[in-house]
């Protein structure tokens, strides 16, 4: 209730989910490599799709950090 309306609050989701973002990345990375090492490259085509979109997802975010959110959070505390 705090931060209710407040922009620190978008800011925090955005970190947050940024944060999410980067796991997923960590993740598949790793499925990838251990498909490749097993020889399975329908998984490793499927994964690599799904990679493409989280990276794409965590562009997005960068950009909505960087388009403002962060900066009215600040202004916001100042």
């Amino acid at each position: 209730d705090d931060y209710k309306g407040d922009p620190a609050l978008d800011a925090g989701l955005v970190g947050a989910a940024q944060a999410v973002e980067h796991y997923e990345i960590a993740r598949y990375g790793t499925l990838i490599a251990w498909a490749e090492q097993l020889g399975k490259s329908d998984a490793v085509k499927l994964l690599n799709e799904t990679l493409k979109e989280e990276v794409a997802t965590d562009e997005a975010l960068t950009g909505l950090g960087e388009g403002g959110v962060n900066e009215r959070a600040l202004e916001k505390a100042a």
